[in-house]
C-alpha cells in the first residue's frame, strides 16, 4: 500500500452538487448539469475508491436526503410475499461501515456518511469507460490479489484517462 497522508483527501475536497440531484439515478446513468455531466457512485466500497482515486477535483457530494427502502420476502404458511420497508439507521451503518472497510483494505480515506457522491465526467466519457479502463489496468493481477495491491495500477489508469481529455 502507498502512503496517503501527504496526499490531500480526496473528500474533503469534494463540492457541493450543482444543482439538484435526481431523486434516483442508476450507476451506468450520466446526470446532465448546467456545469457538465456525471455519474452517481453507488454505496459500495468499490465505486468509492473509483471516485476517489480519479481526479479529486471531479468530486461532488449533496447531502443524502431520500428514504430508501429494502426488500423483505417471507414464506409462510400462506405463501410468499414481499413487501418494502424503510432502510434503519442500522441498515445505513452496516452498509458505510463495509464500504469504509473496503476503503481501509486498499488504504484511503474512508468517506464521509450522510452524502451523495458525484463525479464530473469529461463530455466523452461514459461510466463504461471507466469500468473498462479500470479492468484492463488490473487483469493482469493474480485472482486472488489483495484489493490494496490493484490502487497504484487503478489510480494510473484513471489519471491516464482522464487526462487524455
Amino acid at each position: 500500500m502507498g502512503d496517503t497522508s501527504a496526499a490531500p483527501n480526496a473528500w474533503d475536497a469534494a463540492q457541493p452538487f450543482p444543482g439538484s440531484p435526481p431523486d434516483i439515478s442508476d450507476r451506468r446513468d450520466t446526470i446532465d448539469t448546467p456545469d457538465g455531466r456525471y455519474w452517481e457512485l453507488s454505496e459500495s466500497g468499490w465505486d468509492a475508491m473509483l471516485g476517489y482515486l480519479a481526479d479529486p477535483a471531479t468530486l461532488s457530494l449533496c447531502p443524502e436526503t431520500r428514504q430508501h427502502q429494502v426488500e423483505v420476502q417471507v414464506s409462510d404458511s400462506t405463501g410468499d410475499h414481499t413487501f418494502f420497508v424503510p432502510r434503519t439507521a442500522d441498515d445505513q451503518a452496516i452498509i458505510d461501515d463495509a464500504a469504509n472497510s473496503y476503503l481501509r483494505d486498499v488504504g484511503l480515506p474512508e468517506r464521509p456518511t450522510g452524502y451523495r457522491w458525484f463525479q464530473r465526467l469529461p463530455d466523452d466519457l461514459t461510466v463504461k469507460d471507466i469500468d473498462e479502463t479500470v479492468y484492463a489496468a488490473i487483469k493482469h493481477l493474480p485472482s486472488d490479489h489483495h484489493p490494496a495491491e490493484a490502487v497504484p495500477a487503478i489510480r494510473a489508469a484513471l489519471e491516464e484517462l482522464y487526462r487524455e481529455r
